[in-house]
């Protein structure tokens, strides 16, 4: 896993910009701890030869002190880069965040299908926390470092030539030794953190049925499933660690032969006398004084190896783009009210767009709706009806954009539903499922959905209005409480209700019901309805339904089989005709014929 230098800059540009004041005195620091490090060992160079000299104690006092003094400079240079580089590094990090989970939000059901919640969390939150050294201090780490190291090889050639030639044959063995492991390592810890994805998307699939699991005793199967993705990690995270000490050990046994080279060449240089006692120490203290700028560029690159896992996987999701697409030009002057709905020759498959070979062509034998058109006019209701896996669900998500179809076209308003920015289209459909999604946050954020300038008489009167009334009063801290899973006393009924006021909220044009009340009882379903019948007047909707009462409000029925409309026309009409569909589904029962 080879990523070019220009992709690490341009991300370490785009997210290091807005703080470049921080990254330019980073910078600055880093520079005044390379300074302070190269003085050191020739203050302690003289201290010594002026103690073999027999200078007087003040002066050798003055050296000490100096000595002293460089080192908490540097130990204090030393604390404000951890703490500098760490405040960018978080910032940095969190916008990054911030851009992938938004972006993940803007992809439609197309990417969500092959990516698991779980795998998702692993990127934005594990990838993304992999890069906090890369934002911080890592590219002026090297640098500084790089700088050190040169520095050091530069003062050793100065005090003899063959010193020089020690440090530049451990520089040279140090980076050959690294380049050698860069790309292993890489594709270890890459490995490493793909593993760790697979268990959180594991773990968010199987805990999300934990039902469906425990009531047909699939458990065994679902801890060696564990079991196996957990041997999984523990094998590819050994192999890199293995790699990774490797290559720790071949720069320390560089490390060594670099310091044995150089104290045998300070032995020889001072009993040949040509070096003093402070002499030999600068030598040997330089050299291995380099230990420490190419170990630190050991771990950079070590992290860079990580970092590079991780920005690969990162720019992967940033880089997946939605099939579903703006307008370029999109009609923004669409009226106001119930909106006519034209569906015009649509069909639609979901493996093409899955598979990414979407061309306009798709497989009869694999289409979810086929050929599907209707005309429903403003402020009519639609009862779509169908067995199970007929497309009616496919139909509704096509209606506000999760999917556009293959071929034709949805219109709303008269407009083609791809003409409109996506904003503006789920505004106007308001959408109601069998599965209430709740957040763990306050009564009001739940009916608003986060958005401000919603008033709050005007949602106390909403809840009242579609009978939530009474569980409202019981809430402890009005709109201010905050709903979590299992509390508050909220039903499955209750729920619906809360979703229902959501859209009845937002006044949209057209209404879109998908079997919401299919799994409420009797009594609680009627209450659902009476809020329901609110919620319609004077909008257009859709209900797709399996109960009869639901349906007998509908001024349309259209019956889906395969994906293709198998009956359509007025409701009247249809129940008239003893030969149509719908007439036998009255007489027969809704419920058991599109079981």
């Amino acid at each position: 896993m080879n990523i070019p230098l220009k992709r690490y800059w341009n991300l370490l540009a785009q997210y290091l910009k807005p703080q470049w004041g921080a990254v330019l005195f980073l910078a600055v620091l880093l520079v005044s701890g390379i300074g302070l490090q190269l003085l050191n060992p020739q203050i302690l160079r003289r201290f010594i030869d002026a103690v073999v000299a027999g200078r007087e104690i003040a002066a050798l006092i003055r050296m000490a002190l100096l000595f002293l003094g460089v080192a908490v400079a540097g130990q204090t240079v030393s604390l404000g880069v951890t703490y500098l580089g760490e405040t960018v590094a978080w910032k940095a990090t969190n916008a990054l965040r911030l851009d992938l989970t938004a972006h993940c939000l803007r992809l439609d059901m197309a990417f969500h299908k092959t990516h698991t919640p779980g795998e998702l969390i692993e990127r934005i939150d594990g990838d993304v926390s992999t890069l906090a050294g890369f934002f911080s201090e890592m590219a002026l780490q090297l640098l500084a470092n790089g700088l050190l190291a040169v520095g050091i090889v530069v003062l050793l050639f100065v005090e003899d030539w063959r010193a020089g030639l020690i440090g530049v044959s451990y520089g040279l063995l140090t980076v050959l030794a690294l380049r050698a492991m860069r790309h292993p390592l890489t594709r270890a810890w890459g490995d490493s953190r793909q593993a760790e994805a697979d268990l959180l998307g594991f773990f968010g699939e199987r805990l999300s049925g934990t039902e469906d699991i425990r009531a047909n005793g699939a458990e065994p199967y679902t801890m060696r499933q564990l079991f196996a993705l957990m041997r999984q990690i523990t094998q590819r995270w050994i192999r890199a660690m293995v790699l990774e000490g490797v290559s720790h050990d071949a720069v320390w046994l560089v490390s060594l032969l670099a310091k044995i080279a150089a104290l045998a060449l300070g032995a020889w240089l001072f009993f040949n006398g040509r070096a003093t006692v402070g002499a030999v120490y600068l030598i040997f203290g330089y050299v291995g004084q380099l230990e420490a700028p190419l170990s630190a560029i050991q771990r950079r690159i070590s992290d860079l190896q990580r970092a590079s896992a991780g920005i690969a996987r990162v720019e992967e999701v940033l880089h997946a783009a939605p099939s579903v697409i703006e307008h370029p030009h999109p009609v923004r002057d669409l009226p106001h009210g119930p909106a006519a709905v034209a569906v015009e020759n649509v069909s639609f498959q979901y493996n093409d767009i899955l598979n990414g070979s979407n061309n306009g062509s798709p497989d009869h034998t694999s289409l979810v709706l086929h050929n599907v058109s209707f005309d429903l006019a403003a402020g009519q209701v639609l009862g779509v009806l169908g067995r199970t896996g007929s497309g009616k669900t496919t139909l509704s998500r096509l209606l506000f954009r999760l999917y556009d179809p293959d071929q034709g076209a949805v219109r709303i308003h008269g407009v083609d539903a791809r003409d409109m920015t996506l904003g503006a289209l789920r505004e106007r459909v308001g959408v109601v499922t069998q599965d209430v999604q709740l957040f763990r946050a306050t009564v009001r954020d739940n009916l608003t959905l986060f958005k401000p300038g919603f008033d709050d008489t005007r949602l106390v009167e909403t809840l009242h209005t579609l009978g939530l009334g009474a569980w409202y009063a019981s809430l402890p801290r009005g709109l201010d409480t905050v709903l979590e899973t299992g509390s508050q006393g909220l039903s499955a009924g209750q729920a619906q209700l809360l979703a229902l006021a959501r859209v009845f909220l937002r006044d949209p044009d057209l209404v879109i019901l998908d079997e919401a009340a299919s799994r409420l009882d009797p009594a609680t379903e009627q209450q659902v309805e009476r809020a329901v019948d609110l919620l319609l007047a004077n909008r257009t909707a859709i209900v797709i339904a399996h109960r009869l009462n639901t349906v007998q409000r509908a001024d349309a029925i259209m019956i889906l089989d395969n994906g293709q409309v198998v009956e359509y026309g007025p409701r009247a009409a249809l129940s008239a005709d003893p030969h149509s569909r719908f007439s036998e589904l009255l007489r027969t029962g809704l419920q058991e014929v599109l079981a």
